[in-house]
């Protein structure tokens, strides 16, 4: 998620959502921030050099709770075989989906345009096993540039971070360059329309948008998903 635009609002509904899910789902969900099903390292939460808010960001992105409704394994499913690939996450923010990623086998480009999100990913990755560093690269990105060379991915990843980005067309026909041919991207953003948490719903992206906006970039879509995710849709298409 990049840290474009305002924080994502958590109202009440979801506060009390978020503590009756924890308690109902304590013994069947991966926390990431104490031991994980898959092994993954715990989470370093001393972060007394941050500001109060990207604290704040940081606890809703790596709430235990954000496994339930954000559904990480499945999205990682859309990637396919991930093992020997390229993947860049942009807009990483805390590296949720990025670590994930390199546990799978593939080299992640983890970027993001606040520093913030790259000094805390740095230091996270500094405490990480061997072979997760040695597949996880940190970059920070300007608005309008990724900062991916040309033909360095396998594929892109975009998670609550699409709505965020200016001059869309312009920034994914570029983004095209880093693409290796046949590498697809995947977005992953809130519906719009009303739901617990996520942007305002004026600052959301529609998925008929989304469709129109990649075409004209160039690209071919080849899947639209409204079902998996409650709140989100799920958009994948191809680099021609």
């Amino acid at each position: 998620m990049y840290l474009y635009g305002p924080n994502m609002k958590i109202n009440a509904f979801l506060l009390i959502l978020a503590t009756v899910l924890s308690l109902t789902w304590m013994g069947c969900k991966r926390n990431y921030q104490g031991e994980s099903s898959n092994d993954e390292p715990a989470l370093v939460t001393d972060s007394s050099e941050k500001s109060d808010q990207f604290k704040d960001e940081m606890s809703v992105y790596e709430s235990a709770d954000r496994v339930i409704w954000q559904k990480p394994d499945l999205v990682i499913q859309e990637l396919g075989d991930v093992d020997g690939k390229v993947v860049a996450d942009i807009g990483a923010g805390t590296g949720y989906f990025s670590r994930r990623i390199a546990y799978k086998g593939a080299k992640v480009i983890a970027i993001d345009i606040d520093p913030k999100a790259i000094q805390w990913m740095e230091e996270q990755k500094a405490r990480f096993p061997i072979e997760l560093q040695d597949r996880l690269v940190i970059r920070q990105a300007e608005p309008n540039d990724p900062k991916l060379k040309a033909q360095e991915v396998d594929l892109v990843l975009l998670v609550n971070t699409y709505s965020y980005i200016s001059n869309r067309v312009p920034y994914f026909t570029k983004l095209k360059e880093a693409i290796r041919p046949g590498g697809d991207v995947i977005i992953i953003d809130f519906k719009k329309k009303e739901t617990p948490f996520g942007p305002a719903i004026e600052e959301r992206v529609d998925v008929a948008d989304v469709e129109k906006e990649l075409i004209e970039a160039g690209y071919t879509l080849l899947k639209i998903d409204q079902e998996s995710l409650e709140y989100q849709y799920i958009i994948k298409a191809r680099r021609i």
